[in-house]
């Protein structure tokens, strides 16, 4: 079973736990789903094959979350992705959030909103920080994927 296109489930040793093959270093990993997630995971049907995502990434209220991030493998750990991806609409991508607070666009409206509301807020704890972004986002109108650990 493949998990993305870096990540394959060489054995499921329970509904929790599955030994996987890490294909860029080679390592062989053992997961386990943590307890928050495991209702969430069962929902969707437990681990599930699938070329284009990576199956242990699941939809929470918050945004999206690692079933298995204390246990992840090293080219997850690794990996810089971004924490937050912002849509004008269901499937048009204006903007991405990186690093600690970094936004990327060619959108004119969202860098206004970005240097005029979200650029110079006060927030030292990072999951407030995100909370509170996302909050102004969606409450003009945009549409978040909010990526958390």
């Amino acid at each position: 079973m493949v998990s993305g296109k870096h990540i394959r489930i060489e054995r499921k040793l329970g509904e929790r736990d599955y030994y996987c093959r890490d294909l860029i270093s080679n390592n062989l990993v053992m997961t386990h789903v943590e307890s928050p997630y495991l209702p969430g995971f069962r929902e969707k049907g437990g681990y599930q094959e699938d070329e284009d995502r990576c199956h242990f990434l699941v939809r929470t209220r918050e945004g999206y979350a690692c079933v298995v991030y204390n246990t992840r493998p090293l080219s997850c750990r690794e990996f810089k992705c971004c924490r937050m991806r912002v849509y004008q609409g269901e499937k048009n991508l204006i903007g991405t959030i990186k690093g600690r607070r970094s936004l990327s666009t060619m959108d004119p409206d969202l860098e206004k909103l970005w240097n005029d509301r979200i650029r110079l807020l006060g927030i030292e704890e990072d999951g407030q920080w995100d909370m509170k972004v996302k909050k102004i986002l969606e409450d003009s109108g945009y549409i978040v994927e909010l990526y958390i650990s």
